[in-house]
């Protein structure tokens, strides 16, 4: 089953969507479609991600891909990357995910 997150970062007025689909080997397929050429970079490499790549930060693919492109170190694309592989491999149940909607950052300014 296809596992798919929006990413909305209303900062920079920029939106990720991201589809994860298990293969037939255990591994998982990645599209990243955006409208930062940054993140754009940061897909490149990820068509293909396994498990350890979403469970192991040491040895991950994506924290490896994030921390050598220029995207800004504030950008939840990585973590959308991960959400989606998550739900994919049935680490997020997909009621959860229905039920709760999103994961978010609020800033609170006095």
């Amino acid at each position: 089953m296809t596992s798919k997150v929006k990413v909305n970062m209303r900062l920079c007025g920029k939106t990720h969507h991201i589809t994860v689909d298990m293969t037939e080997d255990g591994d998982f397929s990645c599209r990243i479609e955006s409208d930062c050429v940054n993140v754009q970079e940061f897909a490149e490499g990820l068509e293909r991600i396994s498990l350890e790549d979403l469970t192991d930060k040491a040895k991950s693919g994506i924290v490896d891909r994030y921390r050598n492109c220029r995207m800004s170190a504030n950008c939840l694309a990585p973590a959308g990357v991960i959400s989606a592989g998550w739900m994919e491999a049935g680490m997020i149940s997909r009621s959860n995910a229905r039920n709760n909607k999103a994961n978010d950052v609020e800033f609170i300014v006095d």
